[in-house]
């Protein structure tokens, strides 16, 4: 059964099909998306969404795990078949660590869990639309997409060592850095490099405890020791994947600083893989105007005003250069 929703725009954000056997499920998940100015299409069975795949463009797949005829992996397994681009999440009453990972295994790029709350899930599918059209729109898809997939495989080193991981602040990281690096005119390698650093350059702190992670509040010695591991164990992580070495090395020195009193190693300037230096400044910028339960927010003026503050100390001088003139002036 195929149950189409018209969008309330006229001008539909993406257009989503959502796959589920629950039909009450079906009904309030493209409710909720149309609400959000998505247009959806319905159906309440794998075989019936890959033909619909194959005649139609969807800009993603949301689908169950548990469905009968066709289960939600196999499902997966054979989008990836029919188109490897298309971005996927999984809506699923299964909330184990072990189901993400095979559900990540078979190209999902989210993994969302019934009950859920209307903002993880709208989260969740526009990340995924948006790292998908990121692969399509790069004209060096065919370096790109299985770098995508190695990285994700990556991804899964954290989804076993810790069953929670936003990407929000990582995806706004590698979108900024890559429009610096650009802008510098950097190689089309060097500028995917940095995209996955900047997506990664948090995912050692899978190894900080959470209690650090959640406090609110300034970290004492100890606790600043933790969190100062995270670069060197997410350096670990990529680096585990071949064709991320570069990204892997961004990632270790992200937050070493220009005039060399950053860390790992305490590098200044040059001696800092041009990537790291422009994640820093990226990385910095997107943290002090997001929402965090330990710090105030600042607006976009202010947090421009510290960044131009650091250059030459924290921050390579040509990298805050390029960042200010790049800015769009409307966020």
């Amino acid at each position: 059964m195929i149950q189409a929703f018209s969008s309330l725009s006229n001008t539909p954000r993406g257009k989503i099909l959502i796959v589920d056997d629950d039909s009450s499920v079906l009904l309030i998940v493209s409710q909720f998306l149309e609400r959000n100015k998505y247009q959806t299409t319905a159906v309440n069975g794998g075989e019936e969404a890959l033909k619909l795949v194959r005649s139609q463009n969807f800009d993603l797949v949301a689908c169950d795990i548990n469905m009968p005829g066709i289960s939600g992996l196999d499902f997966l397994n054979a989008l990836k078949g029919i188109d490897p681009t298309l971005a996927s999440v999984v809506v699923t009453a299964s909330n184990s660590v072990g189901m993400a990972v095979e559900a990540m295994k078979s190209g999902a790029l989210g993994f969302v869990t019934k009950p859920f709350k209307e903002a993880e899930l709208l989260d969740s599918i526009e990340n995924a639309i948006q790292q998908a059209r990121m692969v399509r729109e790069t004209t060096a898809m065919k370096l790109y997409t299985p770098m995508l997939e190695s990285a994700t495989v990556a991804l899964l080193h954290a989804l076993e060592a810790k069953d929670q991981d936003s990407q929000g602040h990582g995806q706004r990281v590698a979108e900024t850095s890559q429009r610096i690096a650009q802008n510098m005119g950097l190689s089309q390698e060097e500028t995917v490099q940095i995209f996955f650093g900047g997506l990664f350059h948090d995912i050692g702190k899978i190894g900080v405890p959470d209690w650090v992670l959640q406090k609110a509040g300034p970290l004492d010695l100890i606790e600043q020791q933790q969190m100062m591991r995270h670069p060197e164990v997410g350096a670990r992580i990529i680096e585990t994947v071949a064709e991320l070495s570069a990204a892997s090395k961004i990632i270790l020195h992200h937050h070493e600083r220009y005039n060399g009193t950053g860390y790992p190693y305490g590098l200044r300037g040059e001696e800092i893989p041009v990537g790291s230096r422009i994640v820093a400044v990226a990385d910095v910028y997107e943290e002090m105007i997001a929402r965090r339960v330990y710090a105030d927010t600042m607006n976009q003026e202010q947090a421009l005003a510290e960044i131009q503050k650091g250059s030459g100390t924290q921050f390579d001088p040509i990298v805050v250069e390029t960042f200010l003139k790049s800015l769009s002036p409307k966020r």
